[in-house]
């Protein structure tokens, strides 16, 4: 604590020292950019005097400030990318404060520009399109210290399902981890995702995943949580400077809203969509994916927005409400092999599993953004900021497995592409799981500003809460599974087209009928399912910024901050197991009056299973289930297990608090009119503390009269006496760090500029690493203990960037990153001694656990990125913008996911009322293990749209995404054999078709 108040109190006394830079024979010259083509408020102008080369760049409004302009004539000149510049004289008098307001128009569309009140004679009014889109980044990109890639949020084409995640594919740098086809989590620079921050408006925000509680991107932003809707822009920074938050060694996305004062009066757009998807092409009711209703899968959607600002123009509001409906499905093929040959069997690899999921779903997201600003006097401004999302996720997937059994009983001398098997251990699994997610964040972010002179003084505080959970009985009123019932003794033929295709037919040849339920066990049912996670995240934060100009031109700025998390994760899935005990259960064929009339679809990988009988293939009714145990309970007897209620109630219960302090200092200045440099210093206090079970020693337990196996008892009463008869315990830490951060800008001409880039950031441990519970295995003598004292990981992150800026819009620029990583996370045996054991019973034991290598990592990437209006080529091609780019990353080792070769490229372009546009992406393979057999291969990804405005206010649209339909495929590679395919996923087509207006 007195850290954090020496960095308060040396940071507000640095800022005193250069209080009398103002001279008197200087004055002030203010005022805002405006462009009345979009009526839109520019940020990023240059705002320059032309005598002493004094420059600003106008901020949020497009306010801009010259504070020291010697008096005189002043000769003022505006520039912007893609617009006219305008220049303006000014009479400076010594002391004075000068209004001085400027319009910019496009270079391309306008008639005349001007400033101040000046009539421009204009077009009719017209939103902003993809290339005043594209001027805005390129113009927040030129003058940010940090090597960054900006880019508006309409920039990539229709978006109504608002994923942000599908968006940023687009973006240099940028991975997807995806799930059935969407988007969870972004990944840059070949680092996963727990590497990245996400924040809005450059405050972090709540993210929970109930499926995330022990995987190592716990930390991880999950993209469900927030909707591109209600954004203005996506900033993608491969360096950070010292007022941001050092938890982002791959970089930061930071999310922009939409702001009234950046636009001029009232502004009213709303759109109506229809989502489609390629499998199910059909304005009426089709059957699914619930079990016994027919359902339209054409999902309406909807966004609805509302600019406007009052009391004189002291207040704006900006509300935003959208919400969209998707209906998608996909199938995933999964096989596994045999290696091992024998004497009498020399075949190289035999398949003995085929694993098809087919995966239909309802994805709804609602998210309403409220934003406003109020200027309570000419120095001060207040902002709130409220963003509410909810997503809610029904997917009933449908699972068919087919074992072949012993190896010598696959039958075929190329059993990678046919095959007969002949042996009473083949048997097929049906499991349909009823996967019921949601997840909801609040967020309320306050802010308020202070400015007088070139003093300002900004504080910004947030809280947010995020939940998710699953919960597909009480949401959707079905059981979550029924834990695989099997047919035994089924034999079959089975036949793909070649190794490279996944169109497996199934032609059944002896055993119990496949169509008929009785030919199945009936396994115990997990009635629900108890996934969940909570984060509450609370910040504060105090920033002070002075302008002098004594000697040279600094920007001085100084904070801190304190920032305070709480995560939970519970899972009690296991301990909801029952048993059907009615009156007509049966050894087996108990679920053969519960089948589904959903029937089950391989079509979409032109697949097929033939049964005996030629019927379909039978599925268990998860809806059905579900209704008999609400009618008799009584038939159903919970089936709980020690182990399934040690994992549910203690080893899957985590609790975690983190404690965040931090202060910084840092400056910026110009030398001449070519060089800019920052340099700056962040300090960050990081407490934890991590609530686990006290567990009673073995001899403890056993002393009480339970038995114990494998250093755990074995019966429920057991384990609440070993695990939760004591209250938990505390596990607290403390470690602190210091980040440096420096940039430095040359601009060689007004278009051709070199940046380099430096910043030091941390990755903390994830969850499951420092908080749980011993888990003690008494046969092989060894302990999996979570480390507390786990450091984070640090990196050292070092970029540089080339880049030429065509006008009127566009850039051509070659980016260089390297990362340095140590203090890497992982898993170390250790003995008692080692580990800091002191007691007797466990002295012989191994003790595995996390730990920091002092190993250093180096992470090297390139980018080549090219964006262009072709205007230059004539009229016919003044809406013409292409663009490209191209990524190379690079690891010291095997690095899981991380591509080694991207490409990306767009088109765009209007005509009149016409407007088209594609975006592909291409990745190469990329390796899925640390060992680089498993990998994931190539593959393209196409979307394209377009669009007819009717009226000035009207328009229609039409989108496609994953237009060639390309299926995300995994392989290995054990050599000397060829490459196969272990995973197969194809999710279709989705198409949206939309009517949007602007007034």
């Amino acid at each position: 604590m007195c850290r954090f108040l020496f960095v308060l109190f040396f940071s507000s006394w640095l800022l005193t020292i250069p209080a009398r830079a103002q001279t008197p024979a200087t004055g002030v010259i203010t005022g805002r950019v405006y462009n009345p083509n979009t009526g839109e408020f520019l940020r990023n102008a240059q705002v320059r005097v032309q005598e002493t080369g004094e420059t600003a760049i106008s901020g949020d409004g497009g306010e801009f400030r010259l504070g020291s302009v010697p008096a005189g004539k002043a000769t003022v000149v505006v520039t912007y990318t893609g617009y006219r510049s305008s220049t303006v004289n000014v009479n400076v008098t010594p002391g004075a404060l000068i209004t001085q307001d400027f319009n910019l128009v496009s270079a391309i569309d306008s008639t005349s520009a001007g400033a101040g009140g000046e009539t421009i004679k204009m077009g009719q009014f017209v939103v902003s399109t993809e290339r005043e889109g594209s001027a805005k980044a390129i113009m927040e990109q030129r003058n940010s210290m940090n090597v960054t890639n900006t880019v508006a949020s309409d920039t990539f084409g229709d978006n109504a399902e608002g994923n942000i995640g599908e968006f940023l594919r687009h973006m240099p740098g940028v991975e997807l981890d995806l799930f059935y086809g969407e988007v969870r989590n972004v990944r840059l620079r070949g680092m996963g995702s727990e590497y990245t921050s996400v924040t809005i408006d450059g405050v972090s925000l709540a993210s929970a995943d109930a499926n995330a509680g022990g995987a190592d991107n716990a930390r991880a932003f999950t993209m469900e949580m927030a909707s591109l809707n209600s954004m203005e822009s996506i900033e993608v920074s491969k360096t950070i400077s010292a007022d941001v938050d050092a938890n982002a060694p791959a970089g930061t996305i930071n999310l922009k809203t939409k702001r009234a004062f950046d636009r001029a009066g009232r502004r009213v757009s709303w759109q109506a969509n229809v989502v489609a998807h390629s499998e199910e092409l059909t304005f009426g009711k089709t059957p699914g994916p619930n079990d016994n209703d027919e359902s339209r899968k054409l999902r309406p959607g909807g966004i609805f927005e509302y600019s406007d600002v009052f009391l004189n123009k002291r207040l704006g509001i900006v509300l935003n409400v959208s919400e969209s409906n998707v209906y998608q499905e996909a199938l995933i093929t999964s096989m596994t092999y045999n290696r091992t040959t024998t004497a009498t069997d020399s075949r190289p690899e035999v398949i003995t599993g085929l694993n098809f999921q087919h995966a239909p779903r309802f994805n709804k997201r609602f998210g309403t953004t409220l934003t406003t600003d109020f200027r309570a006097t000419r120095e001060l401004a207040l902002s709130l900021g409220l963003v509410y999302n909810y997503a809610d996720l029904w997917t009933p997937q449908r699972t068919v497995i087919f074992g072949t059994g012993a190896r010598a009983t696959v039958v075929g001398a190329d059993p990678l592409t046919s095959f007969t098997t002949n042996s009473t251990a083949a048997n097929v699994v049906v499991n349909p799981v009823g996967v019921s997610k949601m997840g909801e964040t609040f967020t309320v972010l306050p802010k308020f500003g202070f400015k007088r002179g070139g003093f300002e003084l900004e504080g910004r505080f947030a809280y947010s809460d995020a939940t998710s959970w699953y919960d597909p009985l009480s949401r959707r009123g079905t059981i979550r599974d029924f834990n695989s019932p099997r047919a035994n003794g089924v034999n079959y033929r089975a036949e793909r087209s070649s190794t490279s295709e996944v169109d497996w037919k199934f032609t059944q040849t002896s055993g119990p009928d496949l169509a008929s339920g009785a030919s199945f066990t009936n396994p115990s049912v997990t009635l629900n399912d108890g996934r969940f996670s909570r984060s509450t995240l609370m910040s504060g934060e105090i920033i002070g910024a002075l302008k002098t100009y004594r000697v040279l031109p600094i920007s001085w700025k100084a904070g801190v901050k304190n920032r305070y998390e709480l995560r939970k994760f519970e899972d009690d899935q296991l301990v909801r197991r029952y048993d059907y005990v009615g009156p007509d259960a049966l050894a087996t064929g108990t679920w053969a009056n519960y089948r589904s009339p959903y029937e089950y679809d391989m079509g979409m990988i032109d697949g097929g299973i033939t049964t005996i009988s030629g019927g379909r293939i039978f599925m268990p009714n998860i809806t059905q289930i579900a209704q008999t145990f609400a009618e008799r309970p009584q038939d159903f007897q919970i089936n709980v297990t020690a182990p399934n209620y040690y994992q549910s109630f203690v080893a899957r219960r985590r609790r975690y608090e983190e404690d965040i302090r931090a202060g910084f200092f840092m400056g910026t200045t110009s030398l001449g009119r070519r060089v800019t440099i920052r340099a700056g210093l962040r300090w960050e206090e990081t407490r934890t503390d991590s609530t686990e079970a006290d567990p009673r020693t073995a001899a403890e337990v056993r002393a009480a009269g339970f038995t114990v196996v494998g250093g755990q008892a074995t019966t429920v009463p057991g384990i609440d006496y070993q695990y939760l008869s004591r209250p938990r315990i505390h596990r607290a830490n403390t470690y602190d760090n210091l980040f440096p951060s420096g940039s430095f800008k040359y601009s060689f001409t007004s278009n051709l500029s070199l940046h380099l880039g430096y910043s030091s950031t941390i990755r903390r441990p994830t969850y499951a690493h420092v908080a749980g519970v011993w888990q003690i295995n008494d046969e092989t003598l060894r302990i999996s203990s979570p480390n507390s004292d786990l450091k984070p990981e640090t990196s050292d992150n070092f970029a540089a960037r080339l880049a030429y800026y065509f006008e009127p819009v566009g850039q051509l620029s070659v980016s260089l990153f390297q990362n340095n990583v140590t203090d890497l996370h992982i898993a170390q045996d250790l003995t008692a001694e080692e580990f800091g054991y002191e007691g007797e019973e466990y002295a012989q034991y191994v003790f595995v656990t996390r730990h920091n290598s002092p190993t250093e990592r180096r992470i090297r990437g390139l980018e080549l990125e090219y964006s262009q209006s072709l205007a230059f080529l004539g009229e016919k091609f003044r809406r013409l913008n292409v663009r490209a780019s191209y990524t190379r990353n690079y690891a010291e080792i095997i690095r899981p996911q991380l591509t080694p070769h991207s490409v990306s490229g767009g088109i765009n372009y209007t005509l009149n009322r016409f407007n088209a546009y594609v975006n592909a992406n291409w990745a190469d393979d990329y390796p899925l293990t640390a060992t680089g057999l498993s990998y994931r291969r190539h593959r393209t990804n196409l979307d394209a749209g377009g669009g007819w405005r009717l009226t000035k206010h009207l328009s229609l649209s039409v989108s496609a995404r994953n237009l060639l339909n390309s299926p995300y495929i995994n392989m290995q590679h054990v050599a000397p054999n060829a490459p196969v395919i272990t995973r197969h996923e194809i999710t279709g087509i989705s198409y949206t078709f939309a009517i949007k207006g602007t007034y």
